[in-house]
């Protein structure tokens, strides 16, 4: 299996960490990466390996260079004033870093959930693999930074005597999604549709995150929300700009390509796990979506 980090609560313990319990935490990454090292050294091994998160994370990149893959897609940032949207479950390796710092901020899935209800359809929530994980924003007078959002929620979080800290943060974050160029894009598209649209796309994406280890019927999922596959696959292609059937596809192909990489798991085992009927299915899928086979993969991938 590929590693989850769940270390919310070693992390708030650190120095320099600003958190709301169960809910959120911001921090420096300068700031607390050499603690992070010095406490918990088999972190550092586990980033530069193929992980998945299982909450939302902001990276406000201000300044160094740094090299990852998310989703095995490699993103290469030279320069500074990009933030990086990490949706959970999408798969993250941190390959390399020079001089990098950056503002990060973790949310829970519960707290996401909640700002959805108060944002009540009023923005499309578009989030990791809907869009470009990675998105470069200018410094400018006319165009409110990231780093106005990040600088007010640690404001706020430092504040402890505050008993709204919560609902204040959510203000904050709604701010930020209204702020975002990407929502004034879809805002100016006109199209009030998209709205219930966005969230049967939203929700198709959360059952196949769930289930294609186990299910890769298109039917299975149509029949989960109450719709038929033909419709289904329009409107999620119509949302994000691929079918329902290559969403699943590419979960699949993700999730193999980062077990050859990451495990020393059998191919046949990896088979099992993603619940093929036999190894040589599975690599005559493989090998028609990667162009090679999981054993030329794993040599040369």
């Amino acid at each position: 299996m590929i590693q989850y980090f769940d270390w919310l609560p070693q992390l708030e313990a650190l120095e320099g960490v600003e958190s709301i319990e169960n809910e959120m935490l911001l921090f420096r990454y300068k700031d607390v990466m050499s603690q992070l090292l010095k406490d918990m050294p088999f972190h550092a091994e586990t980033m530069r390996n193929p992980h998945k998160f299982d909450f939302f994370i902001f990276i406000n990149h201000i300044s160094g260079s740094i090299k990852l893959k998310i989703d095995m897609v490699e993103h290469e940032l030279s320069n500074p004033f990009n933030v990086i949207k990490l949706a959970p479950g999408q798969i993250v390796s941190f390959e390399h870093q020079n001089e990098f710092d950056a503002m990060i901020l973790f949310l829970s899935k519960r707290f996401v959930e909640n700002l959805l209800v108060y944002v009540n359809g009023s923005v499309p929530f578009r989030f990791g693999k809907q869009i470009g994980a990675v998105e470069h924003y200018e410094v400018n007078d006319n165009d409110p930074s990231p780093n106005i959002f990040f600088m007010a929620v640690q404001n706020c979080l430092r504040d402890k005597t505050n008993p709204y800290r919560l609902q204040v943060v959510q203000h904050l974050m709604m701010a930020m999604f209204y702020a975002s160029e990407k929502v004034r894009e879809i805002d100016n598209d006109n199209q009030p549709s998209r709205t219930n649209a966005d969230v049967l796309s939203k929700k198709f994406l959360e059952l196949v995150n769930l289930n294609f280890r186990k299910e890769r019927q298109l039917q299975f999922y149509a029949d989960a929300l109450c719709i038929t596959p033909r419709y289904l696959s329009r409107v999620v292609k119509e949302c994000t700009g691929s079918s329902a059937a290559e969403w699943i596809e590419r979960s699949v192909v993700l999730e193999a390509r980062a077990l050859l990489k990451s495990t020393n798991m059998t191919i046949q085992q990896i088979s099992d796990e993603l619940n093929f009927p036999s190894q040589t299915f599975f690599g005559k899928y493989f090998k028609r979506r990667v162009g090679m086979s999981p054993k030329e993969y794993r040599r040369v991938g």
